[in-house]
């Protein structure tokens, strides 16, 4: 994975964009990592990826039945428990 400062990604933009077509690049600011750029094909599976593993650990939750029926109750009670949290403590 190659490193690219931010001065020379942006004086060097189109480098950076061919880059970035081949592999990830992480963008270092005052010699620190600020940011990684991957290509948008890269994006797109990284994301099918997640929605997957979603997928697969929701199902698991339902075949040992760790589910939560929704219905109003249900959802008024979270929504309270929510605000709750964003209350600041007495």
């Amino acid at each position: 994975m190659k490193t690219m400062t931010a001065s020379v990604a942006s004086k060097e933009f189109g480098r950076y964009l061919d880059t970035v077509q081949r592999e990830p690049v992480i963008v270092t600011k005052k010699s620190r990592p600020v940011a990684i750029t991957v290509s948008l094909q890269d994006w797109e599976e990284l994301t099918q990826l997640r929605i997957e593993g979603g997928l697969a650990q929701g199902l698991a939750d339902i075949e040992v039945g760790r589910v939560e029926e929704m219905n109003d109750a249900t959802t008024a009670d979270r929504i309270a428990r929510f605000k709750a949290r964003l209350s600041p403590a007495e």
